[in-house]
C-alpha cells in the first residue's frame, strides 16, 4: 500500500481518485436504497426533485472554475498556488452564497414550475447546503496538483459516509419523511466543509501567499467558455427531468429517478481519467509532449471500455434483477429507464474535454453543447405532445447524449486531424463487446434458471461472479489482457525499497 501512496504517475492518480469515487458511489446507493424503502414514493420523489435542482444549477453556478483550477495550478509554484486557491475560495464561498440565496427565494417559483407544491419547503430547508458545499470544490485541484490523489480517497469516503449517517439515520430513527432527510444533509455538509478546508491548506502549510503572472483576463478566458460549455450541459441534462416532473408527477419522477442513472462506475472512470488528463495537456506545449498526451489519451480509452463494457453489458441483461436489489420490488418500473441509460454509456464514458482544452477549442465544444441543448429540450417537447410517455423522453434524452459524443470525435478526427479511434483501438473494444455477449448468453439462460430461486443479493452474486471469472479467464484467447489493468495498478507494491 505504501508502494501505491507514494507513486505518483497518472495511471496510480487514476486508481485513487476512482477508488475513492467507487466509495462515493457506493454509499449513495446504499443512501438511496434505505431512503426507497423507508420514504413513501411521494416524499422519496420530492426528496429527488431537489436533488436534480441542486445538480442541474450547480454547474452555473460553480461558473466554471473547478476545471480552471485543475488547469491553472500545475504550472505554479507552492507559494503562488496558495495565493490562487485563496482567491478561488473566496469564489466559491461567494457564488455558493448567491446559489443559496437562489434556491430559496426561487423555491415556490421552482415549486410552481414542476407541479410539485411539496417543494417549496423541501428546498428552504436545503438552502444551505450550496453555501457549505461549494467551498470544497478546490480540493480535488489541489491534490491532483500534489499527485497525492489518495487524500482525495479519503475525503471522499468520509464525505459520503458522513452524508449517509446525517439523511438515513433521522429517517430511520426519528421521521420517514423527506424533511429529516434534508436537515440531516444540512447538517452533514457542514462537517464535510470543515474537513475539506483541513486538507484544502494542509499542503500549503508554512508558505506564505504569493501572487503569480496569471491575471485574472487569463483565468477568465479560460473559465467563461466552461461556464458556457455548463450551462448548455444543465440545460441539456435538466430536460428529461422538467417534462417528467411537470407532466407525470412525483411518483413517476422517482421511478425515473432511481432508473435513469449513469452506470455508477462510467461517470467515475471518466471523471477521474479526465481529471489526470488536463494537466497532462496543460503541459503539452510541444508536438512531441503533444503527441504523448494524445497516447496516454488512446490507452484511457482502451482500458475504459475493457473495465466497462462487460459490467454494462451484465447490467443490461439482469437490468430488473438489479433495480430490484437497490431499491426493492416497488421500483420495478424503474429498470426500462436503467436499461436505456446503460446503452448511451457504451459511448458517453470517452472523455475529449482535455484535447479542446489543450487547443483553444472552447467555443467549438460550447456550441456543439449549445446544439445539443436545444435539441433535447425541442424534441422532448415534441414527443411530450405527440406521444407523452417517460419512457420516449428517456430514449430521447439517450439519443442526443449519443449524438452530441459522436459528433465531438467526428470534429476531432476530421477538422482537427487527431485519429483517436485507430483501427487496432476499436476492433478491441467491438471484441470486448463480443467476448463479454457470448459468456452472458449461458450464464442468463444455463446458470440463472438453476439458482434464481436462491436469495436475490445471492443469485445475482453467483451469477456476476460466474461471468467475470470467464471473462477474466478467457479474455487472452481473445487478445483482451483484463488482468494486465488491475496487475499495472498494483505493480508499485511488489516495488521494493533501494
Amino acid at each position: 500500500m505504501k508502494g501505491l501512496i507514494h507513486d505518483k504517475s497518472n495511471q496510480t492518480q487514476v486508481f485513487w481518485i476512482s477508488l475513492g469515487k467507487l466509495s462515493s458511489f457506493a454509499l449513495a446507493f446504499v443512501s438511496a436504497a434505505i431512503l426507497s424503502r423507508f420514504l413513501s414514493k411521494e416524499d422519496y420523489g420530492t426528496y429527488k426533485q431537489v436533488m436534480y435542482i441542486y445538480s442541474a444549477f450547480v454547474l452555473v453556478f460553480t461558473a466554471g472554475l473547478p476545471e480552471t483550477l485543475t488547469y491553472f495550478l500545475p504550472k505554479l509554484t507552492k507559494r503562488e498556488g496558495k495565493h490562487l486557491v485563496n482567491r478561488f475560495e473566496l469564489l466559491f464561498v461567494l457564488l455558493g452564497l448567491i446559489f443559496s440565496l437562489f434556491i430559496y427565494f426561487s423555491s415556490g417559483l421552482i415549486a410552481d414550475v414542476l407541479n410539485n407544491p411539496a417543494l417549496e419547503k423541501a428546498l428552504k430547508i436545503y438552502a444551505p447546503v450550496p453555501l457549505l458545499l461549494m467551498p470544497t470544490f478546490s480540493i480535488e485541484s489541489v491534490y491532483l496538483r500534489e499527485q497525492k490523489s489518495y487524500y482525495l480517497a479519503v475525503y471522499t469516503v468520509f464525505s459520503r459516509i458522513v452524508v449517509l449517517a446525517g439523511m438515513v439515520l433521522p429517517v430511520i430513527f426519528y421521521r420517514a419523511n423527506y424533511e429529516a432527510a434534508l436537515y440531516g444533509l444540512v447538517v452533514s455538509s457542514f462537517f464535510m466543509l470543515l474537513a475539506a478546508l483541513f486538507l484544502i491548506y494542509r499542503p500549503y502549510k508554512g508558505y506564505a501567499s504569493q501572487r503569480s503572472s496569471l491575471t485574472l483576463q487569463q483565468i477568465a478566458r479560460y473559465a467563461l467558455p466552461l461556464m458556457g460549455a455548463d450551462l448548455c450541459v444543465m440545460m441539456s441534462g435538466s430536460a428529461d427531468q422538467f417534462f417528467i416532473s411537470r407532466y407525470f408527477g412525483e411518483i413517476t419522477f422517482a421511478e425515473f429517478a432511481n432508473g435513469f442513472i449513469q452506470f455508477p462506475l462510467a461517470p467515475m472512470i471518466t471523471a477521474s481519467v479526465m481529471a489526470v488528463l488536463i494537466p497532462v495537456f496543460s503541459r503539452a506545449n510541444t508536438p512531441e509532449l503533444f503527441g504523448q498526451a494524445i497516447q496516454s489519451w488512446q490507452k484511457a480509452i482502451l482500458k475504459t471500455g475493457l473495465i466497462l463494457y462487460p459490467l454494462l453489458l451484465y447490467s443490461l441483461v439482469f437490468a430488473s434483477e438489479i433495480i430490484i436489489l437497490i431499491y426493492g420490488r416497488e421500483y420495478v418500473g424503474s429498470a426500462i429507464y436503467f436499461q436505456i441509460i446503460l446503452i448511451s454509456n457504451f459511448v458517453n464514458i470517452y472523455p475529449f474535454l482535455p484535447v479542446m482544452l489543450a487547443l483553444g477549442k472552447m467555443k467549438i465544444y460550447v456550441s456543439f453543447y449549445l446544439i445539443s441543448a436545444v435539441s433535447i429540450w425541442l424534441t422532448e417537447a415534441i414527443s411530450i405532445s405527440v406521444y407523452p410517455s417517460p419512457v420516449v423522453i428517456a430514449c430521447v434524452s439517450a439519443t442526443n447524449t449519443i449524438l452530441v459524443i459522436v459528433a465531438f470525435y467526428t470534429y476531432i478526427r476530421w477538422r482537427l486531424g487527431i485519429q483517436v479511434f485507430s483501427r487496432q483501438l476499436v476492433s478491441s473494444l467491438l471484441k470486448t463487446i463480443v467476448h463479454a455477449l457470448l459468456l452472458l448468453f449461458p450464464v442468463r439462460f444455463l446458470l440463472f434458471p438453476l439458482i434464481q430461486h436462491l436469495p436475490l443479493f445471492l443469485n445475482q452474486f453467483l451469477s456476476f461472479a460466474v461471468f467475470y471469472l470467464l471473462v477474466l479467464l478467457t479474455g487472452k484467447y481473445m487478445g483482451l489482457d483484463y488482468q494486465q489493468i488491475g496487475l499495472s495498478v498494483f505493480q508499485s507494491l511488489l516495488k521494493k525499497k533501494k
